[in-house]
């Protein structure tokens, strides 16, 4: 398995996803409540050990698809989901609860690397686009 399956795998268990959630990678159709996975150029290794073994990070943008009007309350929910959906990641990491990874790499925090905020407005005013940038920490061997 890739990590980005291991992480779309692990994001489908967010308790704030709307029921039936659609995840996928690298594609974020213009229909409400829809998500998408998508790698971000980063440096991969963050620090090697001299036993050859190295400390990693996958970089990513977690993305939805939204409703969007011009009430508040809509509003303030889309980022309120982001909110939840960010502590969700740190209560996973304090937790040690991570995506399942391939043999030899172990992971050891998800984390949001910045608030979820609006990226886009589309569809005649009606859907956004919300985004919040994320990684994962983990060891390869």
């Amino acid at each position: 398995m890739t990590i980005i399956e291991s992480v779309k795998t692990f994001i489908l268990t967010c308790p704030y996803l709307a029921e039936l959630a659609e995840v996928n990678i690298d594609f974020l159709p213009e229909n409400p409540d829809t998500y998408s996975i998508e790698e971000v150029p980063s440096q991969t290794v963050v620090r090697r050990y001299l036993d050859g073994s190295s400390e990693r990070q996958f970089v990513f943008v977690f993305a939805a698809r939204l409703n969007y009007s011009d009430e508040v309350r809509t509003n303030i929910d889309n980022s309120g989901f982001f909110e939840d959906f960010e502590e969700w990641l740190e209560k996973c990491t304090r937790e040690e609860v991570f995506p399942e990874m391939k043999e030899g790499l172990t992971p050891s925090k998800i984390e949001a690397i910045s608030s979820g905020y609006l990226f886009d407005v589309s569809g005649n005013l009606t859907n956004s686009r919300y985004q919040i940038q994320c990684r994962l920490i983990y060891d390869k061997e």
